[in-house]
């Protein structure tokens, strides 16, 4: 029976995207086939990209070798090196080294850049990049069907606004929700129930509990997020998107359907639900008072005030959801 051969390895692969899990096994595989064709784990070398520079790379590739077949050498966090540095790779992708193959792996590299196009001439760029937000549910399902898991639209996107769109915390989580229900059609109960919320969801909501205008829970959802490292600014910019939406929506008419308001805004429709709803919690005079609220805080926050930015914040929101029609 005729077999078929595998082509040879090229002399440059340069593995990048914010599908992080594709680009791992990417690398993977990658490794496997070394191993496979080789024998032997001699043929492997690594570097990381935040700890090497490229001239320690490329004398790698350039010193001749005692072991037989093909060498990879892979470089991680390749894109953490500086344009000066990724000129000296593609200096040496202009005459790689016979036997070797050098493999970078990385989340973002230009189509432009000289890098990207010397890899280009010379072997293989493999990129494996998310779907945009707007695609990011079906994603969601089609991995989450890969594990026998089904997901609805609704409980796709409950898990993206638990979780965030990180994909290696997406298919960590995934995972452990297929697990959980054991198969079938999991519920938002069920991701409610493993699920561990990202930074994303905790702004969210905090978002939330400003539109429905629950000034306890938005203190709760500060504290939290300032426990886990988020920035005062980032919280702010999330509050002050979430407030000018509702002022759009202010002035929209009354019976103005979910589907419409999502397409004025270019937001899910399931946000687009809950604006609708939290309009009702806001009339143009609080909307106003609220917009002021948070204008004073911007300049407190950048140095008009003696208080910390976060301190800030915390009172700015305490007023703004205290802003309640009367």
């Amino acid at each position: 029976m005729a077999t078929t051969s595998r082509s040879e390895l090229k002399p440059a692969y340069l593995i990048c995207g914010s599908d992080t899990p594709k680009v791992r096994r990417a690398a993977a595989r990658l490794r496997r086939r070394v191993l496979e064709d080789t024998g032997s784990d001699l043929n492997l070398t690594f570097f990381d990209a935040r700890a090497e520079r490229a001239h320690t790379v490329i004398e790698s590739a350039n010193t001749a070798a005692f072991v037989v077949g093909t060498r990879l050498i892979l470089v991680l966090n390749a894109d953490r090196w500086t344009v000066g540095e990724r000129g000296v790779v593609a200096d040496y992708l202009a005459d790689p080294a016979p036997g070797t193959c050098l493999a970078l792996v990385g989340a973002t590299f230009a189509k432009t850049e000289r890098l990207t196009k010397a890899v280009v001439k010379t072997g293989e760029v493999l990129r494996f990049d998310l779907p945009k937000r707007a695609k990011l549910n079906e994603w969601a399902r089609r991995q989450a069907a890969s594990r026998g898991l089904q997901l609805d639209e609704r409980v796709a996107q409950r898990l993206l606004d638990t979780v965030g769109d990180d994909a290696e915390r997406l298919e960590s989580e995934i995972a452990k929700l297929a697990t959980y229900v054991g198969g079938g059609a999991a519920a938002e109960s069920d991701v409610d129930a493993v699920c561990v919320p990202g930074v994303e969801r905790k702004v969210f909501d905090l978002t939330d509990a400003v539109g429905n205008g629950d000034r306890r829970e938005a203190l709760r959802c500060l504290e939290l997020l300032y426990a886990h490292g988020e920035q005062a600014g980032s919280a702010f910019y999330a509050v002050l998107r979430h407030l000018r939406n509702l002022e759009t929506v202010a002035q929209l008419p009354a019976q103005t359907p979910p589907g419409e308001i999502a397409g004025i805004l270019k937001v899910h429709p399931f946000a687009a639900e809950k604006l609708a709803r939290q309009r009702a919690n806001f009339d143009r005079r609080t909307l106003g008072l609220a917009m002021q609220t948070l204008a004073d805080a911007e300049v407190g926050m950048k140095g008009a005030s003696q208080l910390e930015p976060e301190f800030v914040l915390e009172m700015a929101v305490a007023r703004l959801v205290g802003a309640r029609p009367s």
